[in-house]
């Protein structure tokens, strides 16, 4: 009787299971299979020690969305594989961020983290703070679950709009960590799709990626004229509305920096610590012979640099400069000569902005333990052709220079530190005493003798950079001719003024007419002069 109900049992379970089976198509057979499989003990390992920390975080008032750690697996894994082969196209082999997976079941390791509060709580604008604060918390108390400083974090979305996009909580880079929003529709079968279904997630997948970008160190830049027909789109300018449907992405830029990041390596090494870089020279021209911005120079570092990189940002229709204003920003790579020195070459065809625009070129020292040193100078288009005022003159000797006169000074930031050749000091308008010195301010160098220059170098404040300043010059300090009117940059780094002529005077005085942040108060590091 045993026997009978025994073989009765497994009769009706082969009919059920093959009733099931024929009526399926592919994908709920796989999703069926997945839950059905013979037993398995999750076990997710990785062959690299720091490995991305990938947290799906929930608001109280939310839950997770269906078939989440299914969906965000394949497509984790559909990124790793396209930094992979991007890592790999830029000349550094198959390098790409760790994840622990299992490989059985094709998942990745998720930490689902339930928030302790509703997800008012957690709104795009300011909410990261207090996602990162429980998440911190959660790392905590289980230590051994952070595995590196990069962390992603996934919220499933908090509602629809009416046209059927999804909204939710933060959704931006923040240092080395980064959000992203879930919803039904972040399917890895809506890749490369064009509908309606596609397109949404084009831009909230592109946009995951691109956010991971941000996370792994990367800030925005866009492909140069050519890699444009023959590349597509860069991951960090617009990729986030092209990813799985035309090509896009990462620039030479990108892989240099990846390539030092903490969960690229398989090394226990310790990245991301302090690094005391410089550029110590620089020279930059352009060069009419190969239509090219050539750039090089000399640097000092006490951790060997790996790359130097170069992010010509231009500011168009005056949109601003820095964060989220650099979608623009052309880049190049170069590696570094011997142990010290950089060099480069721009052909201008591969910049798309060659009107007025004022240009900022960021010269980025990558040390091999990650850290990215970032040296500022400013530069100009004229007549579609640049004009590169920075780089390392030759100035004339100081010596026997004296302040003859100045407007005003605080005790503590002498007009005299203007012309010590110490760039850590500088002059600062009085401001301890009420009221506080306003524009214009002045201040009259006195160089001893009569020289012949071609020029003046300038370092800007750090705090209180001046703005427009006009040069006048005397032979006796009395009668002054006045030179022309100037727009200093709002950099920390030297800049150059070439005259249209060479110049001879004895007496340089200098006349800030305005400040960059609007106040009274005034701050020059150092002045000298140059001969070409």
């Amino acid at each position: 009787m045993k026997i009978k109900t025994l073989i009765m049992c497994l009769f009706m379970a082969w009919t059920i299971s093959s009733c099931k089976k024929s009526n399926m198509n592919a994908e709920s057979f796989q999703t069926l299979t997945d839950s059905v499989s013979a037993p398995h003990d999750t076990a997710y390992v990785s062959s690299q020690p720091r490995n991305l920390n990938l947290i799906y975080f929930v608001p109280n008032d939310l839950d997770t969305l269906p078939a989440y750690e299914k969906r965000l697996s394949e497509l984790m894994l559909w990124a790793q594989t396209f930094f992979k082969n991007e890592m790999n196209r830029n000349g550094y082999g198959y390098k790409t961020f760790g994840l622990f997976k299992d490989s059985v079941i094709s998942r990745v390791k998720i930490i689902t983290i339930r928030g302790t509060l509703p997800k008012t709580s957690y709104p795009y604008t300011g909410g990261a703070a207090a996602v990162q604060s429980e998440i911190n918390a959660y790392f905590t108390a289980h230590p051994t679950e952070k595995t590196s400083d990069h962390t992603l974090v996934i919220i499933p979305r908090y509602s629809f709009k009416t046209d059927g996009t999804p909204s939710g909580g933060p959704f931006y880079g923040l240092g080395k960590w980064c959000f992203a929003l879930d919803y039904e529709g972040l399917d890895i079968a809506n890749l490369g799709k064009t509908n309606a279904d596609g397109n949404r997630f084009s831009v909230w997948y592109g946009g995951l990626v691109h956010e991971l970008g941000h996370g792994l160190n990367l800030p925005h830049n866009c492909q140069k004229v050519s890699e444009n027909a023959t590349l597509g789109m860069a991951l960090m300018w617009a990729g986030n509305g092209t990813l799985g449907k035309s090509p896009t992405f990462l620039t030479a830029t990108d892989c240099a920096i990846l390539n030092v990041n903490q969960v690229f390596n398989n090394d226990t090494k310790t990245y991301y610590g302090a690094v005391t870089s410089s550029i110590t020279k620089i020279y930059a021209d352009y060069s009419a012979v190969k239509s090219a911005i050539v750039v090089s120079g000399k640097f000092t570092s006490n951790t060997p640099i790996n790359s130097v990189v170069y992010y010509n940002d231009p500011n168009v229709n005056s949109e601003g400069t820095g964060t989220n204003k650099d979608y623009n920003a052309t880049t190049w790579e170069s590696k570094v000569i011997g142990t010290d020195s950089f060099y480069v070459e721009m052909p201008i065809s591969e910049f798309k902005y060659k009107d007025a625009s004022p240009y900022e070129m960021k010269v980025k020292l990558v040390a091999e333990n990650g850290t990215v040193k970032e040296t500022i100078y400013n530069y100009k288009w004229v007549n579609a052709l640049p004009v590169l005022e920075f780089g390392t003159k030759t100035e004339i000797s100081k010596a026997g220079w004296s302040i003859a006169a100045y407007s005003s000074q605080q005790t503590t930031a002498p007009a005299t530190s203007i012309i010590d050749n110490n760039t850590g000091s500088g002059w600062h308008s009085q401001y301890s005493v009420a009221p506080a010195a306003t524009y214009p301010h002045y201040i009259t160098i006195d160089l001893g003798s009569s020289k012949t220059v071609d020029g003046f170098t300038i370092q800007n404040g750090a705090s209180r950079p001046i703005k427009n300043a006009d040069i006048l010059y005397s032979t006796d300090g009395v009668t002054f001719v006045s030179q022309a009117s100037y727009v200093i940059a709002k950099s920390s780094t030297k800049q150059n003024f070439t005259f249209s002529s060479p110049l001879t005077f004895r007496y340089f005085k200098i006349v800030p007419q305005s400040s960059w942040d609007g106040q009274v108060f005034a701050q020059i590091a150092e002045i000298g002069f140059f001969n070409n």
